[in-house]
């Protein structure tokens, strides 16, 4: 009974692991997207108040 509970308890730490591996792979995947859409953001939003604030100076 031991020996079948300590390799049950084996194979389900196992699982745990990859899971967990699994897992901190796809947050970093979405913490890269995260990033990316704020620089792009942050792009879009300096564009849009450059354009606002020369088009004054262009008339």
């Amino acid at each position: 009974m031991n020996r079948e509970h300590y390799e049950d308890n084996v194979h389900w730490r196992k699982r745990q692991l990859n899971t967990c591996y699994e897992l901190g792979t796809i947050i970093n995947e979405q913490q890269d997207k995260i990033v990316s859409l704020m620089n792009e953001n942050n792009r879009l939003k300096r564009e849009n108040w450059n354009l606002k604030h020369n088009r004054g100076r262009r008339k």
